[in-house]
Formats: structure tokens, C-alpha cells, sequence
């Protein structure tokens, strides 16, 4: 109980503060603060023992205005393809950069696979409706990947796999609940571990690739029961 009223008094100041930073503290002080928030609501979660969500450096990392994730995947398997920053040195303010996945030529490209994947859920919330996700609150945070300790998504799953005559437990040790942000999508999946790299190429391409890549690998021995 203790952990808990330090954690919730620890998010009363973040909150108060990130507050103050917004009244003209300058950015800095705002993204340090809302950082702040972001640790406070993951300590206030854990002391309930909750799900939350935890920041994670996959090595490579997505336009914050234009992504345009891809999605491809098997039965074992989730790849998702997007774009990655890749400034203009030329840009001064004036005109806008329109992003096209249909374009020819190569172009600053990033590729996340899950490998162990049970479930994948991509689409709906954008960032403007973030708010509305069960993660919200519990530290997530807009155009980052995350990864979610004692996830309700896993205890639901193998819930329903229980049912199974040769299901075996120990999910959340097997699986990892995974949360990518994109702008205007939202990508979860459930798996085992995952990998990443950087591409230059067309998205078309990358697509091929990633096509190529589930279909050369036999899939895996389901592990699930």
C-alpha cells in the first residue's frame, strides 16, 4: 500500500508539472516533463500490479507524420514494414514532402519482424484517439514501441486456449505483448521475440522481401498447447 501512495503521489507532481512546462516552459521542459508523467503512470501500474506499457529501442524508428505501415504475416510470423525520419536538408518550412508507398524508387525504409507471433491486431486507433486505448494512463506514449509486462491480452488468450486437451500454460513467460504507435495506426501483436533492420528500397520491394522471407521459411511446430 505504501508503494502504492508513493506512486500516486510521485504522478500527481508529474502531472502538475507537465502543467507548468505547457504554460511556456519552452519544449524541453515539456517532452522532460511529460517523460516524467510517462515513468510515473508505469510505477503507479506496477505497484497495483497492472498491465502497462513499457518504452522499448527496437533500433529503428518510424516518421512520426508519415509511416505508412505494411503489414504481412503467417501463421507464426507478423512483419511490418513503414518509413522511416529521413529529413530533407533542403526543407525550409515552405512546401510539404508528400510520402507515396506507390513510388519507384528507394527510399529510407524500416522492417520489424515478430517471430513467435499468436496474435496480431493492426489498424484502428490513430493518435488523435489514443486516449481511448486500455493502455492509455498506463504509460504509453505516441509514435513508440512498447512492450506490455503482465498483459491482460496474453491471461485472455491463453485463457481461451485452455481449453485445449494438450493446452500448457506459462504464456506470459513464452509470449510478449508488443504495442507499435503509428500515426494513424495502431499495431499489437503477441509473440515470442523479434527482430529489426533498416532497408533502402522501394515499399513495393520491401513487400516482396518480406513476402519471400515467409514464404522460404517452413512454418514452425505449433508451440501454443
Amino acid at each position: 500500500m505504501d508503494q502504492v501512495i508513493a506512486a500516486q503521489q510521485r504522478l500527481a507532481r508529474a502531472k502538475r508539472a507537465l502543467g507548468a512546462a505547457r504554460q511556456g516552459e519552452g519544449w524541453e521542459a515539456a517532452r522532460a516533463a511529460h517523460t516524467e508523467l510517462l515513468d510515473a503512470e508505469r510505477q503507479l501500474a506496477r505497484a497495483r500490479g497492472e498491465q502497462y506499457a513499457q518504452p522499448i529501442d527496437l533500433g529503428v524508428s518510424w516518421d512520426a507524420g508519415s509511416p505508412l505501415p505494411h503489414v504481412i504475416s503467417d501463421s507464426h510470423r507478423t512483419i511490418v514494414i513503414f518509413y522511416r525520419p529521413d529529413p530533407d536538408p533542403n526543407w525550409d518550412g515552405r512546401y510539404v514532402n508528400v510520402v507515396d508507398a506507390g513510388q519507384p524508387g528507394p527510399a529510407a525504409l524500416g522492417l520489424v519482424e515478430f517471430t513467435g507471433a499468436y496474435l496480431t491486431s493492426f489498424g484502428g486507433l490513430n493518435d488523435e484517439a489514443m486516449g481511448g486505448h486500455p493502455l492509455y494512463g498506463r504509460g504509453l506514449d505516441f509514435y513508440c514501441a512498447h512492450v506490455v509486462p503482465d498483459s491482460t491480452w496474453i491471461t485472455a488468450a491463453e485463457r481461451a486456449n485452455s481449453v485445449h486437451p494438450s493446452h500448457r500454460g506459462g504464456w506470459h513467460q513464452r509470449y510478449h505483448h508488443y504495442v507499435l504507435c503509428f500515426h494513424d495506426e495502431t499495431l499489437e501483436c503477441m509473440a515470442e521475440d523479434w527482430r529489426a533492420e533498416e532497408l533502402s528500397c522501394s515499399m513495393a520491394e520491401a513487400l516482396a522481401l518480406a513476402a519471400a522471407r515467409l514464404a522460404s521459411t517452413p512454418p514452425r511446430r505449433d508451440s501454443t498447447i
